[in-house]
């Protein structure tokens, strides 16, 4: 028995692997983030003749009913041979649902393979121009100012002792809040980068310090998905 991770494109549909198509249209049962988005995806790959129509069983795992639903899914896939887990977009468990679920099918003794694919943290690495051989990804910061600011004085403190690039996901509601938080932490000086809807036909990717990206931000009307980056010591 046999649990597949199978990373889909965060944005541009041609990203996604031969070797991922493949699986995803063997699958015979697919457990996924938001259903709607993975048939839009299905959808657009049968559009242009990549794939025929969805036959297996789905299902969906998020934050807010994952205790809840996991016990059912569970049950369900005792008896199969193969499992496919995927998320909305790019590698699943990455700032996204589905470490629960894998915990317990290797406790159930499964196997737990992988077909990668992109994430918006390597990409946006690629992209940014800041040193790529030492980062820590961050995910997502608390949004409570205090536990935020808290997380990113810690993240100082190792990059006093080890020069590194951090990598922090978050939406363009909170930039604005972000930004004068980072730059009180780490000094407007601070080489940055920020990536937006990387692999879209939207995509935009602003350089400089922390300072430039806070006046960028301020006089951009930023939308979509965020990857902010800082480089830290020296």
């Amino acid at each position: 028995m046999k649990l597949t991770i199978v990373g889909l494109p965060i944005g541009n549909i041609d990203d996604l692997s031969l070797r991922a198509i493949k699986t995803l249209q063997e699958a015979k049962y697919l457990i996924c983030e938001d259903s709607r988005m993975f048939n839009n995806l299905w959808c657009k790959l049968m559009q242009i003749g990549l794939v025929e129509k969805f036959t297996g069983t789905i299902r969906f795992i998020n934050d807010y009913n994952e205790d809840k639903i996991l016990p059912r899914i569970l049950a369900e896939i005792c008896s199969l041979e193969n499992v496919i887990l995927v998320s909305d977009a790019g590698m699943p468990l990455i700032s996204d649902p589905g470490y629960k679920l894998v915990n317990k099918v290797l406790d159930m003794k499964w196997e737990i393979d992988v077909v990668p694919g992109p994430t918006a943290e390597s990409a946006a690495l690629a992209v940014s121009g800041l040193p790529t051989d030492k980062y820590f990804f961050v995910g997502f910061l608390p949004k409570k100012i205090g536990k935020r600011t808290a997380v990113m004085s810690n993240l100082k403190e190792i990059g006093n002792k080890t020069k590194m690039t951090i990598v922090i996901y978050d939406s363009p509601l909170r930039l604005l809040k972000i930004l004068p938080e980072a730059i009180a932490i780490f000094g407007e000086e601070s080489p940055a980068c920020l990536a937006v809807d990387l692999t879209k036909v939207s995509q935009k990717v602003f350089r400089g310090n922390l300072a430039q990206l806070l006046d960028t931000a301020k006089k951009t009307r930023i939308k979509g998905e965020l990857v902010l980056l800082i480089s830290l010591g020296k």
